[in-house]
């Protein structure tokens, strides 16, 4: 499948979901990454333009049915090649250190077995995610949003605590944020227009040691009639540039494989927000395939993001819609044979899980697959008594 770079030259602006109208003091906030649906978007227009360089409004229905998988953070080098992150897996607890230095504690949390006569409000077939013991350190504010992936895979594969990690080693506190001042100008006078200033929040995708970061994405067509080159993305058309690369997505770990054959359990941690009928719970996943009847178990899933957009088939808003974010995971059973298993994890690994066959194709729920054995942790009596 052919895989695009898309390279920004200036802050992108991803909109949140709050008003920007032509009121003074306005200002347009990004969100922290780039949604599925703003990359596809784009690849879908790329694929959707004529010999003469338009887009040719007849093919709409026939692009939407082009499969996209990401947005990916990638890190360019002088010469174009690509160093992976992957977002920060939610069963990854980060504690501040009582050093000063960007020193962090990192924490597996794991489903948990509740002592004998506990309850919770969760349904009778899932288990709470968390830490045997109580943690007296505090949730550090310098955990690293995007994580190398050399780290990540490693998480998948061995996840273990670590007392003594650096916050720059495993990854990047996220995209910076570049603020500028506008001013409203008088179309006729071409002036500016008294006390008409608004204010736009960009995502930077350079760091502060000035190295360049990308998006990439991989589609299941190539374009018929664009090669690459300059071309604009998200809010105020800002200039990126889009690179057709050799580079595929990582691939599956052997010992990862061997492991998720064996214990018949693994993880699923999503790269991209994923959108599930039943809020944080996934149906298609959770369908028998392969051989293979998966059961959840438990899961480890951060706050709510949602996401809207604008339909130009129809020339109307999209309703509004919960996600699952980023580096939510999921801890599966999977009941069936190793054969039947393989089979499975082989269908699995970076593939992409929403519900709807369509936010699929949007590249929504993108995921990769992790080690667990299967076993619920006893509760230790201090977490008993929290």
């Amino acid at each position: 499948m052919p895989t695009w770079i898309i390279e920004p030259h200036d802050p992108l602006i991803v909109r949140d979901g709050r008003p920007f109208g032509p009121d003074p003091g306005v200002r347009a906030v990004s969100l922290a990454f780039p949604l599925p649906s703003t990359t596809t978007g784009a690849a879908r227009t790329c694929a959707g333009l004529n010999a003469q360089g338009q887009f040719d409004p007849q093919r709409i229905a026939a692009v939407k049915q082009l499969a996209v998988r990401g947005p990916l953070l990638v890190e360019l080098d002088e010469n174009e090649d690509v160093a992976w992150y992957a977002p920060a897996p939610s069963d990854a607890l980060m504690l501040a250190s009582e050093k000063q230095d960007d020193t962090l504690a990192i924490r597996r949390l794991v489903p948990l077995a509740l002592p004998t006569g506990a309850t919770t409000d969760l349904e009778a077939s899932y288990s709470l995610v968390g830490r045997r013991q109580r943690e007296k350190a505090k949730v550090s504010g310098q955990a690293p949003q995007f994580w190398h992936w050399n780290r990540f895979e490693q998480w998948l594969v061995a996840p273990q605590d670590d007392d003594a990690l650096r916050a720059s080693d495993l990854g990047l506190a996220g995209l910076l944020r570049d603020s500028r001042m506008h001013v409203q100008i008088n179309a006729q006078r071409q002036t500016a227009k008294q006390g008409a200033l608004f204010q736009t929040v960009g995502l930077s995708f350079t760091t502060r040691d000035r190295r360049r970061l990308a998006l990439l994405v991989e589609v299941a067509q190539p374009f018929p009639h664009f090669a690459g080159g300059m071309d604009s993305l998200a809010g105020e058309r800002r200039l990126v540039t889009w690179r057709q690369s050799a580079v595929q997505l990582p691939t599956c770990p052997a010992e990862l494989r061997e492991a998720i054959i064996r214990d018949g359990a693994c993880r699923v941690v999503l790269l991209t927000p994923a959108i599930f009928r039943a809020g944080f719970r996934p149906e298609r996943l959770l369908r028998p395939a392969y051989g293979v009847a998966p059961r959840l178990v438990a899961a480890a899933v951060a706050r709510t993001q949602v996401v809207s957009g604008w339909d130009l088939q129809v020339q109307k808003p999209k309703p509004t819609r919960r996600m699952a974010p980023a580096g939510s995971v999921y801890f599966l059973m999977l009941e069936g044979s190793p054969s039947a298993r393989a089979a499975w994890l082989d269908a699995h690994w970076m593939a992409v899980v929403s519900d709807d066959e369509q936010d699929a194709r949007d590249g929504f729920g993108l995921m990769a697959l992790g080690v667990w054995d299967g076993a619920l942790q006893a509760m230790g009596e201090d977490d008993a008594r929290s």
